[in-house]
C-alpha cells in the first residue's frame, strides 16, 4: 500500500488545511466536517448529534454581558429582589477538623456541627417550602455569626477603652472559631446533599438544598460578634445564632456592614422580623424560655 502523501493531496488541489482546527479537508467540502470552520472563515454551527442530550443552557448572552435564566435562578426567581434573608438560633459551629471513627470513616471532630448545620437547612425550608428548586447560578452570600459571649477571654480594656462615661467598651468577637470554618459549616448546609451524616437524628440537610452545590458561592463576606448589647455588628442578634443574606451576585444590595466600635445600628427590617418568628417558634417548641 502506498504511504500516504498529504502534502502531495495538498498541492494537487484535493485537499486543503481547515483554518479552524489544522483538520485535512476535501477541497470539494466547504464546510469542516470536524469544527465547522467554512472556508471563507465563517464558523457554522453543526447540529447536535442524534441521540445526544443538550445541556441546559444557565445562562443568556446580551450586548456583550450574561444574565442567568430561570434555569439557573431555580426557586430565586419568584424572590424579590433575588435575595433571600435567613435567621438561626444556636451556637455556631465550625467545620473543618475532621477525626476517623472507623477504617475510611471521617466525621466532623465537633458532632454538634451536624445539629447546628441541621438547624440551617430546616430554617431555610420553612423560609422557601418543599417546592423550591435549588440555585444553580453564581451566589453570593453574607453571614453574621453572634456567638456566646466566651467563660474567659482576655481582659482588652488596656486596648479598647468606652468613649462614653460609666459606659462597658464593646467587645469584638476576637476569639476562636475562625470565620471561614464557620462559613464552610453555612455553606454545605444550604447545598449538602448527604444522608449518610444524619447526625441526631433524620438530617434535614441530607435532604434539602437551596443552592445545588456549595461550589456555586463565588462570592461572600462573613463577620463575628457578640450578642447585643455589647455586640460590633449592626446584624448582630440578642442572643447565639447567625443572619444569613443570599444574593445572585448582579443582585442590587447594600453591601454587609463592617463590624465597628461604635453603635453598629439596628437589625434591619427583615432580619428583625424572622427573629422574633423564630423566638415564637422556638418558645412554642419548648427550645427557649
Amino acid at each position: 500500500m502506498p504511504a500516504f502523501d498529504a502534502q502531495a493531496l495538498i498541492d494537487a488541489g484535493h485537499r486543503r488545511i481547515c483554518a479552524g482546527c489544522g483538520f485535512l479537508v476535501g477541497t470539494s467540502t466547504p464546510q469542516c466536517p470536524r469544527c465547522g470552520h467554512n472556508a471563507e472563515g465563517a464558523t457554522a454551527r453543526r447540529a447536535p448529534r442524534t441521540g445526544t442530550r443538550k445541556r441546559a443552557n444557565r445562562f443568556e448572552a446580551a450586548t456583550g454581558d450574561a444574565v442567568v435564566t430561570e434555569l439557573g435562578l431555580g426557586g430565586m426567581a419568584s424572590v424579590p429582589d433575588r435575595t433571600l434573608w435567613l435567621v438561626s438560633h444556636g451556637v455556631p459551629k465550625t467545620q473543618g477538623s475532621m477525626v476517623a471513627v472507623a477504617p475510611g470513616q471521617l466525621r466532623a471532630a465537633d458532632k454538634q456541627m451536624y445539629g447546628w448545620r441541621d438547624t440551617i437547612a430546616a430554617d431555610a425550608l420553612r423560609q422557601v417550602g418543599i417546592r423550591w428548586q435549588p440555585i444553580d447560578a453564581p451566589v453570593h452570600i453574607d453571614v453574621c455569626f453572634t456567638l456566646p459571649f466566651p467563660a474567659r477571654f482576655e481582659d482588652q480594656s488596656e486596648r479598647i477603652a468606652a468613649v462614653e462615661p460609666d459606659c462597658a467598651p464593646r467587645i469584638p468577637a476576637m476569639q476562636t472559631p475562625d470565620r471561614d470554618k464557620l462559613l464552610r459549616a453555612v455553606q454545605d448546609a444550604l447545598s449538602l446533599l448527604d444522608p449518610g451524616n444524619k447526625g441526631d437524628g433524620d438530617s434535614v440537610a441530607g435532604r434539602f438544598k437551596l443552592v445545588a452545590d456549595d461550589s456555586r458561592f463565588v462570592y461572600g463576606s462573613e463577620a463575628k460578634t457578640y450578642p447585643r448589647p455589647g455586640h460590633t455588628h449592626a446584624w448582630a442578634l440578642d442572643r447565639p445564632g447567625a443572619v444569613i443574606r443570599v444574593t445572585m451576585i448582579d443582585s442590587d444590595v447594600e453591601p454587609m456592614p463592617r463590624p465597628t466600635l461604635r453603635t453598629p445600628g439596628d437589625l434591619p427590617g427583615p432580619v428583625a422580623a424572622l427573629h422574633e418568628e423564630v423566638v415564637r417558634r422556638n418558645r412554642l417548641a419548648g427550645m427557649e424560655s
